[in-house]
């Protein structure tokens, strides 16, 4: 349906932009976690072969 679609579109621009902008820890982490085929539904589920310290390490605290 449409929606699912839009879903997907806006999913994808915005992992274009993190690959072109982020450092690849960040957008491997979105890919993965958003469009991955271990994508979770939860806020904040990660695969387990992410490296959350690095991602940790960028926190602005």
């Amino acid at each position: 349906n449409a929606r699912t679609l839009a879903t997907q579109l806006a999913l994808c621009l915005q992992a274009a932009l993190l690959i072109r902008r982020l450092p690849q820890t960040v957008s491997d982490a979105f890919c993965s976690s958003r469009l991955g085929p271990d994508r979770g539904s939860i806020f904040g589920d990660l695969p387990m072969d992410i490296d959350t310290d690095k991602l940790v390490k960028r926190l602005p605290f």
